[in-house]
């Protein structure tokens, strides 16, 4: 096997067991939205779990099927992770496992989408790993798979008050086209809803 000079990261599609890695790394791109949905649904049973199983599996949008990973070198752990999928898929979602007022409490970012597009749904790479570029790849990835399978926007989510993030995607061309407003929650800390921007493909 090729290795990788010491302090690289390579790129390659996300495999089943890679699905805890990936869990985790989409709770930190959900600033809490996924611990706020999942944690204690079933006593014993957190947020990364629940992703786990849909990351794990090959039906649902959040699969690795549609996951791209970063890694510490060739074979190392992984650092980072883009999941996209058709917009329109939020449309057939069942939510039937969720608690009702769970899910009504965010619905507002479920139904606020760019309808037609690739949605971004997750990107995230791990805190004492960033600034080295590999969230830009990521998003190129994301870019690519988008023109390569007929989309021509690529959409995404972002709260209000993550700073860094906004900033990232408006550096990139991203521009916000609406807001989903969500009311304030302990478990759900943010201020000023949830922003979704888009940018040609």
């Amino acid at each position: 096997m090729t290795g990788s000079a010491p302090g690289t990261v390579a790129y390659r599609d996300a495999r089943a067991e890679d699905s805890r890695d990936i869990a985790r790394l989409m709770c930190v791109a959900g600033g809490g939205l996924y611990e706020f949905l999942f944690d204690d649904l079933i006593p014993f049973v957190s947020a990364k779990d629940f992703l786990s199983v849909g990351i794990g599996g090959d039906s649902y949008p959040i699969s690795h099927r549609h996951c791209r990973v970063a890694t510490e070198g060739d074979g190392g752990d992984v650092i980072g992770m883009a999941n996209v999928f058709p917009a329109d898929l939020l449309k057939g979602e069942d939510h039937h496992l969720l608690a009702s007022e769970r899910y009504a409490h965010i619905q507002p970012i479920m139904e606020l989408q760019d309808w037609g597009s690739l949605f971004l749904n997750a990107l995230a790479v791990d805190e004492r790993c960033r600034g080295r570029g590999v969230g830009d790849v990521l998003l190129r990835w994301a870019q690519d798979r988008a023109k390569s399978a007929g989309f021509n926007r690529l959409s995404l989510h972002v709260w209000a008050d993550n700073r860094p993030a906004m900033k990232f995607y408006r550096a990139r061309g991203y521009a916000e086209i609406g807001v989903a407003h969500i009311a304030p929650h302990p478990r759900l800390p943010h201020e000023g809803g949830s922003v979704l921007m888009h940018r040609a493909a």
